[in-house]
């Protein structure tokens, strides 16, 4: 019942939201709403669409699911580039996905399980976008379709469907706020900017500078020292999660080497006289990357990780020397754009 109610109101968004008039069409054909798992498959398939910018049109009305030569005539009635329909097969554990694909001309049909879980409606959504944005890699930028083939769209792809149909974006690049923790000195905050590289799904490459960070103090009975850091990582992360268009969690360990940078300077009282001083160090992290994407090019970060030095640096406030500071606690909140 509640995932019902959850899927009447992505529908409910979906209807009373302004759509562009020149944006490009998807037929999407409505399940019966007494299968709660492809219903819910189906608001969502219709929410992932129009986060790719598309306008979602609806077929429904009919107590059973159009076959793909009617399915593309309702498409072509529509003006829409492409017809989804999501229908249970005969064994009922399974879900049939059947694309019509006007820019080629292709009508596919795959039989997908279904997971038995909560989940199970997401995926079948999301699997079913990836059908589509695989159907329609036939074409590049400018191409028309073949005289020959029936049913398809005269004109080259738009903008906006090449888009769709690319693989997802390569490069990231990432800003945002870094907190590091030490226990002698505590916690130093400043801002973060990166980057990072796909290699393929699951590897990526990047670079994080962080800094200056302020706030980490050494105190002692003879004064402070304030402590101000720097540090540049080189990285690798391995995603765990699954890709996907539109709204999608990716996550993984994260490994990085680079330099770390300290400056300590001394407010002591007098008589005596407080010195700065500063260390360049080796610095190697380990931890967890988690990247939540609300749009397909567009997400929201943190990584968790522990950073260790070498050579450790050790701060001295008259007599008095912190422990070193061997590992220290990096968190960072970033906001990231790909393309």
């Amino acid at each position: 019942m509640v995932r019902r109610a959850r899927t009447l109101l992505v529908l409910l968004l979906l209807l009373v939201c302004p759509r562009a008039a020149w944006a490009q069409r998807v037929l999407v054909v409505r399940p019966p709403s007494r299968d709660a798992t492809l219903f819910e498959a189906f608001g969502r398939l219709c929410a992932e669409l129009q986060l790719q910018s598309f306008e979602v049109v609806v077929l429904g009305g009919s107590a059973r699911s159009p076959g793909a030569a009617e399915l593309e005539q309702e498409a072509q009635q529509s003006e829409a580039f492409a017809a989804v329909a999501l229908r249970r097969d005969g064994s009922g554990t399974a879900a049939e996905v059947c694309i019509v694909d006007r820019v080629t001309g292709k009508t596919t049909t795959r039989r997908l399980l279904i997971d038995p879980s909560s989940d199970g409606p997401m995926l079948l959504a999301v699997r079913a976008v990836d059908l589509l944005r695989a159907s329609l890699l036939e074409l590049g930028s400018g191409e028309a379709p073949a005289r020959d083939v029936l049913g398809v769209e005269a004109r080259p792809p738009a903008p906006e469907v090449l888009r769709f149909s690319r693989e997802p974006p390569r490069f990231d690049v990432r800003a945002g706020g870094l907190v590091l923790f030490t226990p002698p000195v505590g916690g130093g905050v400043g801002v973060q900017v990166g980057a990072h590289y796909r290699l393929d799904e699951r590897l990526r490459l990047g670079l994080l500078l962080g800094g200056p960070l302020f706030g980490a103090e050494f105190r002692a009975e003879g004064g402070a020292a304030r402590v101000r850091q720097e540090l540049a990582l080189l990285r690798a992360g391995w995603n765990l999660g699954q890709a996907a268009a539109g709204r999608h969690w990716e996550w993984g360990p994260l490994l990085g080497v680079g330099a770390y940078h300290l400056q300590a300077t001394g407010e002591v009282e007098l008589p005596l006289v407080g010195r700065s001083e500063e260390l360049f160090s080796f610095a190697a992290d380990a931890g967890l990357s988690v990247q939540y994407f609300f749009h397909p090019s567009v997400s929201l970060g943190v990584e968790l990780t522990c950073l260790a030095l070498l050579p450790r640096p050790v701060i001295a406030v008259e007599d008095e020397r912190s422990a070193p500071l061997i590992a220290q606690a990096l968190g960072t909140l970033s906001l990231g754009a790909a393309f």
